[in-house]
């Protein structure tokens, strides 16, 4: 079951229509269909389309399962009594959640790395897009879970990614320092934005790139988010004009977004690439730093760069490296 809270400032509206506004996988028709077979709940009670929501309420959503037997191939990194780190492939999601709920594979890997009194518990201490491959670090226990958490709140967890973009990058080091605030409410399409002051839902982003390689008409870089906001590296790159190669969101025309959207409706295949160079936004979380939760030691954690990338790079004039 999928929880999200009505925004408290939220003036009173439909059920349905917040639905729509605030989870664009769905259209109304989808939306009343889910709240008439029962997969809606508001502050844990059957609701209806047209009951009013307020600031504050909780709506609880409950996906259709995935099919039985579900078995994804991930490989691993690290495991222990606290922490599973995983190479995360690009295309799965790390929950279930939105339009992509038969792609999850955290369920399948609890199965797999049970706790030792059988419950099965395990949530990722971090997100990752759908699109994006590479080190995802999961937690087996609420202990765990907390003290990675203080970890990132504090930025004492490093990151660095590899990532392909349009343009060939004028300096060797990048730096966007720029504030990022989440999509207007209603916009069609929900890209974060890129501000210039801090405040009014906007909350203060940094984010530093140095170019590895130069491409024909593209660049290589290693990229090292010093804060985390939602699509942060994506949202950054494409306001200094350099998206991600293969990034459906940031990379096209607000009307190539909007068609992709109704290409998942219409349940096509989510590597559709449209008019886009690669099926899959061009990002990879290379390398992860943290303390483990337990010891306090410290654990760096690489993923090898994806087949994709590399041959995307290969056949750009740019020499395939494997790490």
């Amino acid at each position: 079951m999928l929880r999200s809270r009505v925004e408290a400032e939220a003036a009173p509206t439909t059920l349905l229509q917040w639905l729509v506004q605030r989870f664009r996988y769905l259209d109304a028709n989808g939306w009343r269909a889910a709240i008439a077979a029962g997969q809606l709940q508001r502050n844990g009670q059957p609701t209806h389309a047209d009951e009013l929501v307020h600031g504050g309420d909780e709506i609880a959503f409950t996906p259709i399962a995935a099919p039985a037997g579900l078995t994804v191939e991930v490989p691993v990194l690290h495991a222990d009594d606290d922490l599973v780190v995983v190479d995360k492939p690009p295309h799965l999601v790390v929950q279930t959640a939105g339009a992509f709920v038969h792609n999850t594979f955290v369920a399948a890997l609890s199965a797999r790395f049970p706790r030792t009194d059988g419950a099965a518990w395990l949530e990722p201490a971090h997100r990752l897009d759908r699109e994006t491959s590479g080190v995802l670090v999961l937690v087996r226990h609420r202990d765990a879970a907390r003290a990675l958490q203080a970890q990132f709140e504090r930025g004492e967890v490093h990151k660095r990614y590899l990532a392909v973009v349009h343009g060939n990058v004028a300096t060797g080091h990048l730096v966007v320092d720029a504030p990022i605030r989440g999509p207007e409410r209603g916009a069609a399409v929900p890209r974060s934005l890129v501000v210039t002051t801090v405040g009014n839902g906007s909350r203060r982003a940094r984010t530093e790139a140095r170019v590895e390689q130069q491409l024909r008409g593209f660049t290589v870089l290693q990229v090292t988010p010093h804060t985390g906001r939602r699509h942060q590296i994506r949202a950054h790159l494409a306001h200094a004009g350099h998206p991600l190669v293969g990034d459906k969101l940031y990379g096209q025309s607000d009307a190539r977004y909007l068609a992709y959207v109704q290409h998942l409706k219409a349940d096509g295949d989510p590597r559709w690439p449209g008019e886009l160079p690669t099926a899959r936004q061009l990002l990879h979380a290379e390398f992860l730093q943290l303390r483990h939760p337990r010891t306090g030691g410290e654990l760096q954690l690489v993923a090898p760069r994806p087949h994709d990338l590399c041959a995307f790079v290969a056949a750009q004039g740019g020499q395939e490296r494997d790490r």
